[in-house]
């Protein structure tokens, strides 16, 4: 580090200097609080240690003035005139340290080395934040429509904060990016992101995954297991599909949102964890508020910062940038595209957002081969084709199952969604829960499996 030591006493500021120099710092010392102004006016400093009390300019002009042309150097401000006033004033105005005079050399020696780790440190998060923002942050995701700017706008705001944020969408979307994004745009970007998927869990399983489980917490617990919010200590806990906890979840979910605090499955200690939560949900909270499924005040305390991210039906203008973006991504150039094909994927309603946008370019590319991209090599449904339904007289005809006719028709809505659920119930005019419930219906169906 670049450190100025600042001191009417030649005696001490000498000693400093040369123990500074001696650590591999690079050090200058200025005799009084007037000549300190001068270097600091004059260089860049990572750190200045100054004196409290001198003759000519004390050590808080010092402090005000480096916070007012160098707000990235730091002061350690010395005294021999302790008290609780200066060390509050000092420390208010800005300072990260303070020292009492008399000290030891061991004791000054330790402050500088602490300060030199966490300006290590701090350059490293600064920069991996810079690195991750052009490759992988907000940059990364496609933008040209007015909706979707708005979102990213609201995300790069909140992101430099610590506030909890709501990503609300339907699936697809790219909520998970945006959590990403935020994340690596924010003071926690050296800590982990962990992300929870509450709907692939049951509840016991959800609770110990979060949470953590101690030793016998349940059958199969052989011993003890951190849960996802201890391992995102001083970095960020993403929880994508909120809506789906079940509620003797959300309790404990709510109390750790208040306090940071939580206990390990099993056990009654409990534990803490530095953490900043983003949640996302393609689900209506509101609406599960209504029908008891959600918990009031676990809703607003998560809707801090609510951001909704528009489906793909509703940015048009994203269409031709998000097919060049996924296609390079597969290593395909966008002039292999014909005009064609990409006049259809613009018309396209997408009811499967952008995952079903990649999904079929990426089936679009197996079956061009090295070839062009053509119309041919894209489902029915995005060249705008509709199937003649047949007539109901005509269907109830011998051998007509309706579960072998409903399950052709949830398995055509689901190819026609991407694979998205939540995608497929819209077009099959049902609710997903409804939806879910069929699916489960037809697999225990013993003809099914045959």
């Amino acid at each position: 580090m670049k450190i100025l030591i600042v001191d009417d006493e030649p005696k001490l500021g000498r000693l400093l200097c040369e123990m500074l120099d001696g650590l591999g710092h690079e050090v200058a010392r200025a005799g009084g609080g007037k000549e300190a102004l001068a270097r600091i006016g004059a260089e860049a400093w990572d750190v200045v240690v100054t004196d409290l009390r001198m003759p000519d300019v004390d050590g808080l002009t010092v402090l005000r003035e480096v916070r007012r042309s160098a707000p990235a150097t730091d002061v350690v401000l010395m005294t021999a005139y302790a008290s609780a006033e200066s060390a509050v004033e000092a420390m208010k105005q800005g300072a990260v340290d303070y020292l009492v005079k008399p000290f030891a050399m061991d004791e000054f020696r330790l402050r500088i080395a602490h300060l030199a780790e966490r300006r290590t440190l701090a350059a490293r998060a600064d920069s991996l934040a810079r690195r991750l923002e052009e490759r992988e942050g907000f940059g990364r995701i496609v933008a040209r429509s007015p909706k979707m700017q708005e979102a990213l706008a609201a995300a790069a705001r909140v992101a430099k904060t610590e506030s909890t944020v709501l990503l609300l969408g339907e699936s697809g979307t790219g909520k998970t990016l945006l959590a990403r994004a935020i994340h690596q745009a924010s003071a926690r970007v050296a800590g982990p992101l962990v992300e929870v998927h509450c709907a692939a869990l049951p509840e016991t399983l959800l609770e110990a995954e979060l949470f953590g489980h101690e030793k016998g917490a349940f059958t199969g617990a052989a011993g003890a297991r951190t849960g996802h919010a201890e391992a995102a200590a001083h970095g960020t806990l993403f929880l994508d599909e909120i809506g789906e906890i079940p509620l003797g979840v959300q309790v404990k979910l709510l109390r750790f949102l208040q306090d940071h605090e939580f206990v390990r499955l099993g056990s009654t200690k409990p534990l803490k964890a530095d953490v900043r939560v983003i949640a996302a949900t393609n689900r209506d909270l509101e609406a599960a508020l209504r029908d008891g499924e959600f918990r009031e005040d676990l809703f607003y305390r998560l809707n801090v910062f609510p951001i909704v991210v528009p489906p793909l039906r509703e940015r048009p203008e994203d269409v031709p940038e998000l097919v060049r973006t996924l296609l390079a991504q597969r290593g395909v150039a966008a002039d292999r595209l014909t005009s064609e094909a990409a006049g259809q994927l613009a018309r396209y309603g997408w009811p499967g957002n952008v995952r079903e946008l990649e999904n079929v370019l990426e089936r679009a590319v197996i079956l061009a081969g090295g070839g062009a991209i053509g119309p041919e090599h894209l489902p029915g449904a995005v060249r705008g084709e509709r199937g003649v339904p047949a007539a109901v007289d005509e269907l109830l005809g011998p051998g007509f199952s309706i579960d072998a006719f409903e399950r052709e028709l949830i398995h055509h809505a689901l190819t026609r969604a991407g694979g998205n659920k939540a995608a497929a119930a819209r077009l099959l005019g049902i609710t997903r829960r409804r939806l879910y419930s069929r699916l489960k219906s037809l697999s225990e169906d013993p003809e099914s499996e045959s």
